[in-house]
């Protein structure tokens, strides 16, 4: 068994790699065959995120949200549920950690108390509001994906009204929050980037979901009531209270992004419009396998993406809608469970072939 393990966890990395390069060498056929300078526009995709530090930096800006979303949502993602709440909770949270933070700035509080202070409100922000829809599917039964998707823009104008009502700056000509204080800001690693302190939070979530996915029972019992629902039931695994609880703790981990995100980033609260981190998230997850293990290496590939595809954006005329050609192959290649799935079998029956022989 533990040979069969190491097997399909070194199989689904090859995977992934293959995903990526049939996905790369289809999109940079299309940059050649639409771009009037092909070479350039390759380069730029390619290679563009590492040519400046502030390129490298901005890359980091989006892996830093996309390890907390990704790690929540393989919670989601791990009990079989499509709960989507991760998008509003994660805009939610950025508000709601900003206005605490505005009113919070007089009061002297230690940078290190300030700051886990904050990131408390955008847990709790994500427990409450991701609660909702997993209480009402497995309390009554009613669809977690629609609750989660109309709570989103539910949550989008909520805040949006939070904003012009209470935390409106006046001296300024576009809707936004007052300053958040820099007491209350995460420290940058690399002066002027968007490389911040965040990643360490970051890297602490994914190795607790880790640990909670592969050491525990809990982790166990989320993995069961997704993979095998009459099992665990017959098992006497309380189903409500695991799928709840799985569903909620994802929220908090959106939640946890959207105030790192805010405080690593922003120097104001100026969402209007949902952000996408949230879905994101979701992307993260498939591309891990929805094993937190792998999520560093989903949520860098995708931050390596969006960062290339913005740079080529702004330098080629190839729109920055071309990365969800990539985007689109890869999730398909790598969700597909048998793709290459022959291969792995192969793998599998060869080990096991040779074991017996041994043991023989």
């Amino acid at each position: 068994m533990k040979e069969t393990r190491k097997i399909e966890f070194g199989f689904e990395i090859f995977r992934i790699v293959v995903a990526l390069a049939i996905a790369y060498g289809i999109a940079l056929l299309c940059i050649m065959l639409i771009s009037e300078d092909p070479f350039q526009a390759v380069y730029m995709f390619a290679v563009g995120p590492f040519t400046s530090v502030r390129r490298f930096g901005q890359l980091f800006g989006k892996f830093i949200p996309y390890l907390l979303t990704g790690a929540g949502m393989c919670f989601v993602y791990a009990s079989n549920r499509f709960n989507l709440i991760g998008e509003g909770v994660y805009l939610m949270s950025g508000c709601l950690v900003t206005y605490a933070a505005v009113n919070m700035g007089d009061m002297g509080l230690p940078h290190l108390v300030f700051v886990l202070l904050l990131i408390l409100v955008g847990a709790l922000t994500g427990a409450v509001f991701g609660s909702v829809p997993a209480v009402l599917r497995e309390k009554m039964g009613i669809n977690e994906t629609v609750v989660s998707i109309m709570m989103n823009y539910a949550l989008l104008y909520l805040a949006t009204y939070l904003v012009k009502t209470k935390m409106y700056d006046n001296s300024i000509t576009y809707m936004a929050s007052k300053q958040i204080p820099e007491d209350a800001k995460l420290t940058a690693l690399i002066s002027k980037t968007q490389l911040h302190g965040g990643i360490f939070i970051g890297l602490i979530a994914v190795g607790i979901t880790a640990l909670i996915f592969y050491r525990t029972a809990l982790g166990y019992d989320i993995r069961i009531c997704g993979a095998n629902p009459k099992f665990a039931k017959a098992s006497g695994i309380n189903m409500t209270a695991t799928l709840i609880l799985a569903q909620v703790m994802g929220a908090v981990l959106a939640g946890i992004g959207g105030a790192v995100d805010i405080l690593g980033i922003y120097d104001r609260y100026m969402w209007t419009a949902l952000t996408n981190m949230g879905f994101d998230g979701l992307i993260v997850a498939v591309l891990s396998k929805k094993n937190p293990i792998f999520v560093p290496l989903g949520a860098f590939l995708l931050a390596y993406m969006r960062t290339g595809a913005s740079i080529l954006n702004y330098t080629s005329d190839i729109p920055i809608e071309f990365v969800d050609i990539m985007q689109a192959i890869i999730i398909l290649l790598i969700a597909a469970e048998h793709f290459m799935g022959r291969y792995k079998e192969k793998l599998i029956f060869k080990a096991s072939r040779k074991k017996n022989e041994g043991v023989a």
